[in-house]
């Protein structure tokens, strides 16, 4: 947040020697705080040398004959070129980022600022497009394919190559060209130098099937979008140089229509070893797709890596994992407010990002190395239903306020301690919902106590969710913020503690574990967690799900903070519910949430979020699910909690 000056306090002219004192301070002051070098602030250490900036373009070719699109933007001052060659930012994807609109040319860097800054203190950026989308040509097998991948390494030493580059090339992106960055790491290129990544998920298969529950509207909704995009009917992708009739980018767009889309290919590949193949025989796994399986490559090759993650996002714990299991590379962690598609266009953002590329591309010793590696947003009041009724997302959030912010060496956190809450029956007062239950610290004694509900098929996360963010909706209106939950918590059960005596934050990743049978083979069990305010409203904390035939658990293939994996293979796919209970164990979202003295948490479970996942089952009448919480099936949630002022 841009900081206002504190006013001068009037000061009396008493002499003319008072006067340049007081000038020769303020002077000094301004030339002190010129040079800062801090998490979320930076100034003094590379400013703005060029005035404006040229664009180029031309295609690559790769090794079997492939032409990527390549568009580079070269700083300039008073109209002419950098004559020294400078390091390179590269974003590798497969979304339009230059584009035709009325004839003319229009690029990412148009509309941004802070990316027009960027080039303007020293760096190329360059926008190169993958096989199969934007005017590159060639053929998309599938999303992040061996052939995508493998490109990026050819395209990053091109860059290191050419004449207006000193060598030094960092990649930068967030969704899915933070996903390419990782990929590209992988590969080990030697001139890739740094990588900061926004928002991506390193595991595909569970991010598309979460606990083997389908998420059919976001990979339906997305697919549309990118072959929309691929086929040219989003807007046309812009010419090189070299074809200014666009011969070339139509026919390379004409390629485009082969391409083997997500939609299909993800419905049809329901298991974590699931396979396909595209029109051309060329097989896809999900593995390949999933940059978590290469952290030993990039590891190898000691690529400096930047994670920046969103409370919000749909990879709010996944994209930790990256962290977690590059250590002990040089690398930062920093998790904000923020959703998929929104915030992070801010200056706690900007700062980050230049001082991680001046730092590891210019070789400017800003510190930022010497600083506790992870910084994370505590977020209090109600930042799910905000005061401005507009954005879940904090768009400016300020980097010296220390309540907000918190630096740590560990993650997670180890002085967050697991408090264990027993769903237990009783009424809460709270909420209508089918039974109005309580969380309870204490372990149930009663022998039988459980709870029946029938899913309630319109029961879901809210009319927006953290899932839509993905793919950048907005409502009607242009808000972004999440529902007050108390309507959704009617249709579903719920289990609401006391009112806590202190305030207390739940840092970290809360697991659930819930002893259950069905009137049917199968189920869906989707599982909030929600702040109840003094007024009673209910704010969305996070959420997590699992179908109940992936709820066999074994050792994940990657260090996960010691949370349930489940294979979800067709082996060890569990066909149908025993007449005994079975318990349910998995994670919900990760949050650093402060639960305020006189609030409550809630746990509500329902067995449908229908407008965002795939419904069970498709057909028919719907399930009659019991929650055990007696003495030999205790159903609870385990939190990660710490007491905070």
């Amino acid at each position: 947040m841009k900081r206002t000056a504190r006013p001068w306090r009037r000061l009396h002219l008493i002499a003319a020697v008072t006067v340049a004192s007081v000038v020769l301070c303020a002077s000094l002051q301004a030339q002190a705080g010129a040079r800062v070098s801090a998490f979320g602030r930076y100034s003094g250490y590379s400013e703005a040398t060029y005035d404006g900036w040229s664009r180029h373009s031309e295609y690559v070719s790769m090794p079997d004959g492939v032409d990527l699109a390549a568009f580079y933007f070269i700083p300039t001052l008073n109209g002419a070129e950098a004559s020294a060659a400078l390091p390179v930012i590269l974003i590798y994807t497969r979304y339009l980022r230059v584009w035709e609109e009325g004839g003319e040319v229009v690029s990412f860097l148009d509309d941004r600022p802070f990316v027009q800054d960027l080039v303007q203190s020293g760096y190329v950026l360059a926008i190169v497009n993958a096989r199969g989308s934007g005017a590159s040509f060639g053929i998309r097998h599938n999303e992040f394919s061996a052939e995508e991948t493998a490109d990026s390494h050819e395209v990053i030493e091109w860059l290191a190559a050419q004449e207006w580059s000193d060598g030094n090339v960092g990649m930068w992106g967030g969704s899915y060209s933070g996903m390419t960055a990782y990929q590209a790491a992988t590969q080990a290129p030697p001139h890739l130098k740094a990588v900061f990544s926004e928002k991506a998920g390193p595991v595909v298969y569970d991010f598309i099937y979460p606990g083997g529950v389908y998420r059919k509207d976001f990979i339906q909704v997305w697919s549309n979008l990118v072959e929309r995009m691929d086929t040219g009917r989003a807007g046309l992708p812009a010419r090189v140089d070299s074809d200014p009739d666009g011969i070339l980018r139509d026919a390379a767009v004409a390629e485009h229509a082969d391409n083997f889309w997500p939609y299909p290919t993800a419905s049809n590949t329901k298991y974590r070893n699931s396979s396909a193949k595209s029109p051309l025989g060329v097989r896809w796994s999900w593995d390949m797709a999933s940059s978590i399986h290469g952290v030993g490559a990039i590891k190898e090759a000691s690529i400096p890596i930047y994670h920046l993650l969103g409370w919000y996002d749909q990879y709010a714990t996944q994209q930790a994992l990256m962290y977690e299991n590059l250590k002990p590379g040089p690398q930062k962690m920093t998790i904000g407010p923020w959703t998929h598609s929104g915030g992070t266009a801010d200056d706690v953002h900007d700062a980050e990002l230049r001082r991680w590329f001046d730092f590891w591309l210019k070789g400017i010793d800003n510190g930022i190395m010497k600083e506790k590696p992870v910084h994370y947003y505590l977020m209090r009041g109600s930042n799910n239903i905000p005061d401005n009724g507009w954005s879940v997302s904090q768009d400016e959030v300020d980097a010296e306020d220390g309540r907000l912010w918190k630096a740590t060496k560990k993650w997670p956190l180890k002085k967050a301690k697991t408090k264990k809450y027993f769903l237990t029956g009783g009424s809460s007062g709270t909420v209508a919902s089918a039974n109005d239950g309580r969380l309870a610290t204490k372990k149930v004694r009663k022998k039988k106590a459980r709870d029946e509900y029938t899913v309630d098929f319109t029961s879901n996360m809210g009319s927006y969710s953290r899932w839509m963010t993905g793919y950048g909706v907005e409502r009607e209106d242009g808000t972004t913020f999440f529902d007050e939950r108390t309507a959704e918590d009617e249709k579903a059960l719920t289990y609401t503690s006391a009112p806590f005596a202190k305030n207390m934050a739940v840092i970290g990743y809360p697991i659930v574990h819930l002893w259950v049978t069905s009137t049917h083979k199968d189920g869906d069990f989707f599982v909030y967690l929600e702040e109840i305010d003094g007024e009673g409203n209910a704010h969305y904390i996070t959420e997590g799900m699992l179908r109940a035939s992936h709820r066999a658990l074994a050792e994940a293939p990657w260090d996960n903070f010691g949370l349930p994996f489940h294979p979800s293979t067709k082996r060890a796919r569990l066909k149908k519910f025993p007449a005994e209970p079975v318990e349910l164990v998995f994670d919900l979202l990760g949050t650093a949430t402060v639960i305020d003295e006189g609030h409550r948490l809630r746990v509500t479970i329902a067995g449908a979020d229908t407008p965002h996942h795939d419904r069970y089952p498709k057909g028919g009448s719907a399930p009659t699910i019991t929650i055990f919480r007696n003495r030999e099936y205790g159903s609870y949630v385990e939190l990660p909690m710490m007491k905070v002022k």
